[in-house]
């Protein structure tokens, strides 16, 4: 029995009704093959000691292979260069004042920041010269 090989379900092109119809129809053929092998099985077990092993094989391998399931069509690839792009030009806005002691604070935290980051930095690399 050949299975169909399943989708990769994270393509983001792959539309959820058709990977949902593909698992469907891998459902249906599992199914369809457990209930044959069910039979089999109570087939096996329904032998008595009188038949011969070669006939419970024989019996075992009769039946029909499954037929082939049938994918749905492929969907179309999207072709995201052609999508229509939208632009949003947001006017600028004038800057809001800072009192002095906040923009002073700052300042004073970001050059204490920048400080300790080139200190671990060239704590770290020999320099040449």
């Amino acid at each position: 029995m050949t299975l169909p090989a399943l989708p990769d379900l994270t393509a983001p092109d792959d539309d959820l009704a058709v990977v949902r119809a593909r698992l469907l129809a891998v459902r249906a053929s599992l199914q369809k093959a457990c209930q044959e092998l069910d039979l089999q099985i109570k087939a096996l077990e329904d032998i008595g000691p009188s038949n011969s092993p070669t006939q419970a094989t024989l019996n075992l391998f009769e039946t029909e292979p499954l037929p082939p399931v049938e994918e749905p069509a492929p969907v179309p690839a999207k072709n995201w260069q052609n999508q229509p792009t939208t632009s949003i030009i947001l006017e600028a806005t004038s800057p809001m004042a800072l009192s002095p002691e906040l923009e002073q604070a700052t300042l004073e935290e970001l050059n204490s920041a920048l400080s300790k980051a080139f200190a671990q930095i060239s704590g770290r690399h020999q320099w040449a010269g």
